[in-house]
């Protein structure tokens, strides 16, 4: 028999919990001794109404489309080599065609390096996952979830304005970033039941949290940065920053005008 807390479960409901869970490593974790302590804190987002499970998903799905476009922005002012992306393509007037022609000549199996096919794009995959179970859907729900943002939101949405979408980054990312992503859920609920210390730090702890489930710390920052409030990790700080154009003299080149411009800022001291 388990104790946690002065509550003693019977083989009978340890098998009832187990026959809930959607996966081996969800298994796992309900059959340790500190498995109901761990995961009570979660029953009230597992047990809340579907109507408010997805209407906070609609929310999510917001966040995740800002974050992709952040993310497309870095990526188009890095140098190509990293990238992949031919800039001289990518024209706005032209972005259209561009979408439509890149989604329909693929997918194709592409060429990128294995360690951006096989851990960059499952990482990914993960965060997409671990954004849907801090919603409180379920493991299967989640995986869904996590398929349909790395497919349509970002491979033949908006990557597909720079490049044909990838036959590996449909099935690996969703696949492979599911099963990570369900191992990172629980070592984050380790975490939080552990009052956020990893080793005995809080800084270890709360960057720990961060690195498990990036997207959902980013979504939430997002809230705070929409809903004007103060952000709850320590160190962290976020604010716009606007960049008027301007023109500036340069020996041999003469007056060079400056493009304006509006972006995100965001600090994490350390």
């Amino acid at each position: 028999m388990a104790q946690t807390n002065n509550t003693y479960l019977t083989p009978s409901d340890q098998y009832t919990s187990l026959l809930k869970c959607h996966s081996l490593a969800c298994q796992y974790w309900l059959a340790s001794p500190t498995a109901t302590q761990l995961t009570s804190s979660n029953t009230n987002l597992a047990a809340r109404p579907r109507s408010e499970k997805y209407s906070s998903m609609v929310t999510e799905t917001r966040n995740m489309g800002i974050l992709s476009l952040g993310i497309m922005a870095l990526l188009y002012v890095m140098p190509e080599s990293v990238s992949k992306w031919d800039r001289d393509e990518m024209k706005f007037n032209t972005l259209g065609d561009k979408w439509l022609e890149n989604n329909r000549a693929g997918p194709v199996w592409d060429q990128d390096e294995w360690e951006i096919n096989y851990i960059g794009h499952p990482y990914f995959g993960a965060a997409y996952y671990m954004v849907a179970r801090n919603q409180g859907l379920t493991p299967l729900e989640s995986g869904a979830y996590s398929f349909l943002m790395s497919s349509f939101l970002w491979e033949m949405g908006i990557e597909a304005f720079a490049e044909v979408p990838s036959k590996q980054d449909i099935i690996i990312t969703p696949l492979i970033g599911s099963v990570i992503g369900e191992a990172f859920y629980i070592w984050e609920k380790r975490i939080e039941a552990n009052n956020n210390l990893v080793m005995g730090s809080s800084f270890l702890g709360k960057t720990t949290l961060v690195l498990l489930n990036p997207a959902g710390t980013t979504s939430a920052g997002i809230n705070r940065l929409l809903n004007g409030e103060a952000s709850e990790l320590s160190g962290l700080s976020s604010g716009w920053v606007v960049k008027p154009p301007r023109s500036s003299f340069t020996p041999g080149k003469g007056q060079v005008a400056e493009p304006g411009w509006i972006g995100l800022e965001v600090k994490y001291g350390f």
